[in-house]
Order: C-alpha cells, then sequence, then structure tokens
C-alpha cells in the first residue's frame, strides 16, 4: 500500500520554499544555489518550484522579499527624531542578523549579481527611504524641518552612515551611537532653533 502523505499547498508550501530558498543561501551561496537543491531541503518536488518561479533569481527575489521585515510605520505622536530612530533601529537589526534576512555575507554575493542588485534596490532600499523621505516631510509640515535644507540625499545620510559602521567595524551601530547617527541627520535639517544636540 502507498505511503500516506500530507501534502503542503498554498501559503504553507510557499512558506516551506521560501524558508528552504534562505537555508540553502546561508549554506552554499548564491553561485552554488540552485531549484533541485531548494527543493530537496523543503522535501518537494521541483516541479513545485517551477509552476511558481522560472528561475532561481525570480525565487531568490521572492525570498528576500518574504525574509524582509516590515519597516514601522511612522507615527504621527513621535517626533522626526523618535521616527528615525524606530525605522534605523529596524534597519540595524536586518544588518545584525536578528531577523530571517541572509546575512551580510550573502548579501555581498547578490550585489555583485547586477539583476540582484537591482532587486535589492527595489525591494529593500527604495521601501525604506520612501519611509524615511516621509518622516522629513511631515517634519517640514511640523516645523521641526527646514524645508529648504532638504536634498535628495537627505533620506540616504543615516543608512549610509549605518552601513558604512558596519562595514569598517564588522558591527552596526549600537544605541548610543545609533542616537548620534539621527541627531547628526537632524541637525542639518532642522531649523536653527530646534537643531538637536549630540546625544551624549
Amino acid at each position: 500500500m502507498a505511503e500516506h502523505r500530507t501534502r503542503r499547498r498554498g501559503k504553507e508550501l510557499e512558506d516551506a520554499l521560501y524558508d528552504a530558498t534562505l537555508a540553502e543561501l546561508a549554506a552554499v551561496g548564491y553561485g552554488g544555489l540552485t531549484m533541485e537543491g531548494i527543493a530537496a531541503r523543503a522535501r518537494t518536488g521541483k516541479a513545485a518550484l517551477y509552476r511558481r518561479w522560472t528561475c532561481k533569481h525570480d525565487l531568490v527575489q521572492a525570498a528576500l522579499i518574504y525574509a524582509l521585515p516590515a519597516a514601522p510605520e511612522p507615527r504621527t505622536d513621535r517626533s522626526v527624531r523618535e521616527n528615525l530612530l524606530a525605522v534605523f533601529a529596524a534597519h540595524c537589526d536586518v544588518l545584525a542578523g536578528k531577523t530571517v534576512f541572509p546575512s551580510l555575507a550573502i548579501m555581498n554575493q547578490l550585489l555583485h549579481e547586477p539583476e540582484l542588485r537591482a532587486i535589492f534596490a527595489d525591494a529593500v532600499v527604495a521601501p525604506r527611504l520612501r519611509i524615511t523621505e516621509s518622516i522629513l516631510q511631515a517634519g517640514v509640515a511640523d516645523g521641526e524641518i527646514n524645508a529648504a535644507a532638504l536634498t535628495p540625499y537627505t533620506a540616504r545620510v543615516g543608512p549610509a552612515l549605518i552601513n558604512q559602521q558596519l562595514l569598517l567595524t564588522g558591527a552596526p551601530p549600537n544605541k548610543r551611537q545609533l542616537a548620534h547617527i539621527v541627531d547628526t541627520v537632524v541637525a542639518v535639517v532642522a531649523p536653527p532653533a530646534l537643531a538637536p544636540t549630540a546625544a551624549s
């Protein structure tokens, strides 16, 4: 008599395939990643993958979006500084490996692939920049931010400083350092009377 198997379907199966993809990425890197290896780790057939994605590139793109935690939404009862701290702290958690998102070593491999670099920019960087820009624009409306001081690069300053520290030291900023980064951003664009003193 044939062995009875519980068959996963829908979201349950897709989540298992995403988890297997991320685990394979960590184990073998993007260069060693294969649809066969992912299917084996997920304990399913290759057909389950190919029905959804035509190649590993598309699957990795979907897995990255699946793994990336949602960025904190700005709150109207918080100041610009408080909202920026929340968004930047969430960014640090991703870089520190506190989420299921791939490690920095894996991401460095992906960023050498032009198409995957574009995916990273669209799926990871762009949404967070939009949130940061919305925080700054809300600050303009509330009088916390000097509109004349904003540039197309203002929203990039905080993440750039966070990423630089990670690259130079191997670890993202701690809470005190993150406060300094946020205060640096706010000091540049705040009206003179509201510019913060650097966190001590």
